[in-house]
């Protein structure tokens, strides 16, 4: 939402430190990483910890190294292998990106294909609840989350997906979990004639067959934008290449004849709740061994905002503990209000952003089973509580407050700050120009 930019902080990139070692964890993957490599060393290592920090463990990635050129670029790829038994490494000639990630899908072992670059990064649960926004939406093709830009060009990208608006721009980035009966239907990435648009060209595609998508309502995906990256190079520097690129987009969307209804969960939080399908609809996590480490706890919450009593409890408590935080109440304030201040300390889960409240008890006692949750907190304001309680045999209720003041005293912080940084900056080029103008 618009309040967003008042609370987000661009400097909490995922991925800045390893925070999980399953090295000698056995699982049966469940979902396909695919990264097609070409001499991308340089950042590749926060994208790993990205990888490794992931929630959802039941993952294999399958790096192909598509004919890289530099020595140290190589021999970084025979680490990689040695960091988990998950990581899969392989090698052909050089043929671009689209037919990387072609010739890694073609080696893959599950049912769904995720596509993440060597310099892009993934929130902790990006997986986990990509996998279960289409888990519980079985038709769909492939689900995404909104994204943001960092590096040379700073922004949020959460417009809402519109298959009219697809033809002409597009909205999505490749980073999304895609089933891979629809990408093997459609031949690939690599059916595309220029591999810049590959993405965008498989979106097409698919909407041209009426297959549609679950957007999920957080920012899950870092989009890194560099000085040399292929789209920065087409945007800015090749604009007759460009125009044949879209060309080629054109004629595929001119094949999309109907328009496309997706899944917005930026939408279906406000759904009435049907009280018997609330306590009945289960989950199918059978065979999801996790490795738990810690004794796990989870607080179950109207609403992610300013608490500073619950904030500095769990600060306490998350060196011998597991946190999880479930937000199960939709709102109209930022659910990154003080997010990202909670995830230094614990995980997570704003239920309204990839479920439909008829899931919400399921997905609870799926934390609470995969987790082995021991101690269970629960907010009295919490307006589904009877609902989420039944059937739990030991849990606490516990007051939980947001606080409206703090909202808006940080909103007026932000805008002041703004305002006087930008304040400055002015004064500071009008002295200077009156500097150069002195010196004539």
């Amino acid at each position: 939402m618009n309040d967003d930019k008042f609370f987000f902080n661009f400097n909490n990139q995922p991925g800045l430190e390893l925070k999980k070692n399953e090295k000698d964890i056995n699982i049966n993957p469940k979902v396909s990483i695919v990264t097609s490599y070409y001499n991308s060393k340089k950042f590749m290592w926060q994208t790993i910890n990205c990888v490794l920090n992931q929630t959802f463990p039941f993952w294999e990635w399958i790096v192909v190294d598509d004919g890289s050129t530099n020595k140290e670029d190589i021999d970084f790829l025979e680490e990689i292998k040695k960091i988990d038994d998950r990581i899969i490494v392989l090698r052909k000639d050089n043929e671009g990106l689209a037919k990387g990630r072609d010739y890694a899908i073609k080696y893959s072992s599950t049912s769904y294909i995720l596509p993440l670059d060597a310099d892009d990064l993934i929130e902790p649960t990006f997986i986990e609840t990509l996998y279960w926004a289409l888990e519980t939406n079985p038709n769909a093709s492939w689900a995404f989350t909104n994204s943001l830009g960092f590096g040379k060009y700073v922004y949020f990208a959460d417009e809402v997906f519109d298959s009219d608006i697809m033809k002409t721009r597009n909205q999505i980035t490749a980073t999304a979990l895609i089933k891979k009966e629809k990408i093997l239907e459609l031949n690939g990435y690599s059916v595309a004639k220029r591999y810049v648009n590959e993405d965008w060209h498989l979106w097409l595609r698919m909407l041209s067959k009426g297959y549609f998508p679950v957007q999920l309502n957080y920012y899950g995906f870092w989009y890194r934008r560099r000085e040399n990256s292929l789209l920065s190079e087409v945007n800015d520097e090749k604009k007759e290449d460009n125009k044949l690129r879209l060309r080629d987009i054109k004629n595929e969307a001119d094949k999309i004849k109907k328009r496309v209804v997706s899944v917005i969960y930026i939408n279906e939080t406000n759904q009435d709740i049907n009280k018997e399908e609330l306590e009945y609809n289960t989950f199918d996590y059978s065979g999801l061994k996790f490795k738990n480490k810690k004794e796990a706890v989870l607080y179950i919450i109207p609403e992610i905002g300013f608490n500073r009593k619950l904030q500095k409890e769990i600060k306490k408590k998350y060196k011998k503990n597991d946190i999880y935080i479930v937000s199960i109440e939709n709102s109209e304030k930022s659910q990154y209000a003080n997010r990202q201040n909670f995830e230094r300390y614990a995980t997570i889960y704003n239920l309204t952003t990839f479920l439909k409240r008829k899931n919400f008890k399921a997905f609870i006692e799926y934390i609470i089973d995969t987790r082995e949750v021991k101690n269970i907190y629960i907010s009295s304001q919490c307006k589904e509580k009877e609902i989420i309680t039944k059937n739990l045999k030991e849990f606490e209720f516990f007051n939980y407050s947001n606080s409206s003041f703090l909202y808006y005293f940080n909103i007026i912080k932000y805008k002041v700050s703004k305002f006087i940084v930008i304040r400055a900056i002015k004064k500071i080029f009008r002295i200077l120009l009156k500097n150069e103008r002195m010196k004539y």
